[in-house]
């Protein structure tokens, strides 16, 4: 009995005897046999919910990444781990594929998936010793003569390696694809229009400061930012979609006199500057568009009523591409943050200067073209104007999403992409189309994923590239606007504060002259859509910017605290302090009593009030008060903008007045008298004794 159980438990722990162990399949009828009988199995047990697998399979490259003719073969190579506690007998990679292709992009989302029948064909295999063993890790590599794989034409054929144990059972499985275009193909090519996104987060509350330095590592030599322009910035086809605020920020920190950290100052970034002239390269003589500032989340704006602050992100484009001396990207094109978008959000940003407005197709799909990809241009009456509504590609779309810095993630991904791109010219091969393509927000595709892409685009035979202008060119197609309800990223909660900080920053901007913009832009910073999924961080500048205004604010301010009044009325002198370090102020000064009957505050007039204040500067404006009465009084004092409603907090001026009434005068004047006539009175007396005093002697 002991003996039987310990052959039984490691068969059932390693998924394989551990005695003799059946031969691996030989890559033909039978193994296709084999592999046929256990996908019913199989299906059912990838419908359950997804568990780490005891062998992790790794598909690090595939070549070429399509195929052209049948004298190439076709190479795969990767690496196998067991992540298992426990070894295997013997463990064997095996490639197979299928000779028939994916008949629609629909098909190819479910193979994707892992659903629906593997491929059976047997291409070659491997045995991996080294990996049966607890933690144990083999490289792999697999070829197959694409002759032997006998494709019968242009298509989207399904492969994948799988892992077997020394029963032949699948222990894990990489699905993927391979795009055959023989040379012969007559089809026409599939017109790519790339939108390439150079969006960060902000990194600024208000102008002067930043709240963190990951933006000179993203602009660095191997960073996100840094990649993302290098990859792109030789296609003349590429067309950019640009925040001004990460430009503004880059070109801050590239200003000679450096920039400040929280608290510390750095000197200038050498990594900004570089990063920026490599931006204006990439951007000489392309189609730019430019984000409204800070790349505001404008759907939740629409939807909290607050349209009116992405007009005001839009105006600041020109100011902030200018100080990153930067041409004027256009702005009449519109590409909102992915997520839900409703009516509201095209009429906002229509009344904001859109003409053409880029949307996910989920958004915008054409409900007649149930077999092929349509071309992506629409055109909607919007708030009085024909708009052209764009589509890009969802699918593609979240193709580039996926986690490419995970091993085998950029094999994986570009062969996708090459199954979608080829898959839309297959469906009607002699009708060219166009496709958008528009990757997430604030992408991260890495140096070699990124470079790949854009090469694939420009050699893919059933590719072209193009400009957005051309792709804007084509016919509009019956797409239907479906207008969407669901979760934006920036709750009506956290707006609400915010809109209240942005009227408050807004009021003390108005003070300057000429108005500054360092508080409004930061306004418009907490806007961003990038706080859509980090809440905590978008509070946390809220809170420093609230702060750095209050201190801001409050260096503007009336020194006096107290003042006595002596005698029933008077001037009373008010002093006003700008101790900023840079701007010069024009402000109002108001003075309203506690009680008027007490104390009566009146003038200056209107003209005399307005104070012009530099930074480091004070000045005196005098107001005349009057008292009924002795005793204490207050004075609220309170400095204004130009909208005549208070900047900072109001000042409490103590007054304490020391009139006398009439009868008070007359007792004090007899009192006066009384005393002067004791004092003469005394000095003659003693003047007398002093006399006879000299006589007797």
């Amino acid at each position: 009995m002991k003996r039987l159980l310990a052959l039984v438990v490691p068969l059932a722990l390693t998924g394989g005897p551990a005695f003799a162990a059946s031969p691996p399949p030989h890559p033909g009828t039978h193994a296709a046999h084999t592999t046929r009988a256990a996908t019913s199995e199989r299906a059912s047990r990838e419908r359950q919910p997804a568990t780490k697998s005891p062998v992790n399979l790794v598909i690090d490259g595939i070549t070429p990444s399509y195929l052209r003719q049948s004298s190439q073969t076709l190479k795969l190579w990767g690496q196998v781990q067991n992540q298992s506690d426990n070894a295997y007998q013997r463990l064997t990679v095996r490639l197979v594929y299928s000779a028939q292709p994916e008949l629609s992009r629909g098909a190819l989302q479910l193979y994707a998936d892992g659903k629906g029948p593997d491929p059976y064909t047997a291409g070659a295999v491997q045995s991996v010793p080294a990996a049966a063993q607890p933690g144990g890790k083999q490289p792999w590599s697999l070829k197959v003569p694409v002759s032997r794989m006998r494709l019968p034409g242009f298509g989207v054929y399904p492969l994948a390696v799988e892992v077997l144990n020394s029963v032949n059972q699948v222990v894990t499985r990489q699905r993927t694809f391979i795009t055959y275009f023989p040379r012969t193909t007559s089809a026409q090519k599939t017109r790519v229009s790339w939108v390439w996104p150079v969006v960060d987060q902000p990194h600024r509350a208000d102008d002067s400061t930043f709240t963190d330095d990951r933006l000179e590592r993203a602009l660095a030599a191997g960073g996100r930012l840094n990649d993302l322009v290098a990859a792109a910035n030789r296609y003349k086809w590429v067309s950019w979609l640009v925040d001004p605020a990460l430009a503004d920020d880059a070109a801050q920190m590239a200003g000679k006199d450096g920039y400040t950290v929280k608290d510390a100052r750095k000197p200038k970034s050498a990594p900004a500057e570089t990063w920026l002239a490599s931006l204006r390269t990439a951007l000489a003589g392309k189609t730019a568009i430019a984000t409204p500032y800070a790349d505001p989340d404008v759907v939740a704006l629409s939807r909290a009523g607050m349209g009116q602050d992405l007009k005001t992100a839009v105006t600041a484009v020109g100011s902030a591409l200018g100080r990153a001396n930067l041409p004027l990207q256009n702005t009449s094109v519109a590409v909102p943050p992915e997520g839900p978008v409703d009516q509201r959000t095209l009429t906002d940003l229509v009344k904001a200067g859109a003409g053409t407005i880029l949307l996910n197709s989920t958004v915008l799909p054409n409900l007649q073209a149930q077999n092929h990809t349509p071309d992506p241009v629409a055109q909607k009456r919007i708030d009085g104007k024909n708009v052209k509504l764009v589509a890009y590609d969802d699918t593609i779309n979240k193709v580039l999403a996926a986690e490419t810095d995970e091993p085998g993630g950029v094999a994986l991904a570009e062969q996708r992409f090459l199954a979608e791109t080829a898959m839309i010219t297959n469906e009607q091969p002699y009708n060219p189309r166009t496709v958008v393509v528009v990757p997430p927000r604030r992408w991260s595709p890495g140096a070699t994923f990124a470079k790949d892409l854009l090469q694939l685009t420009q050699h893919a035979p059933w590719m072209r590239p193009v400009q957005l202008r051309t792709a804007l060119k084509q016919k509009p197609e019956p797409r239907t606007f479906l207008p969407q309800k669901g979760q934006t990223g920036l709750s009506k909660r956290y707006l609400k504060p915010v809109h209240d900080l942005r009227r408050e920053a807004w009021r003390f901007d108005m003070i300057f002259q000429p108005p500054a913009s360092g508080f409004t832009l930061g306004a418009l910073r907490l806007e961003s859509s990038a706080w859509g999924d980090q809440t905590r961080t978008g509070l946390r500048l809220r809170q420093t910017m609230e702060s750095r205004l209050s201190t801001a604010q409050n260096k503007i301010k009336v020194l006096n605290d107290h003042f006595d009044l002596a005698g029933k009325s008077g001037q009373v002198p008010i002093t006003v302090s700008n101790e900023l370090e840079q701007g010069t102020v024009k402000i109002r000064l108001r003075a309203v009593s506690q009680n008027d009957t007490r104390l009566h505050v009146e003038g200056p007039g209107s003209k005399q009030s307005e104070i012009t204040l530099e930074a480091g500067h004070k000045e005196t404006v005098n107001l005349y008060m009057k008292a009924a009465a002795n005793g204490p009084a207050q004075v609220y004092l309170q400095l204004l903008g130009p909208d005549d409603q208070p900047f900072t907090t109001t000042r409490v001026l103590q007054v304490r007045a020391t009139a006398y009434g009439r009868t008070a005068l007359l007792i004090t004047g007899i009192s006066l008298a009384v005393l002067f006539v004791g004092v003469g009175y005394r000095v003659i007396r003693r003047r007398g004794d002093e006399a006879e005093g000299t006589t007797g002697d």
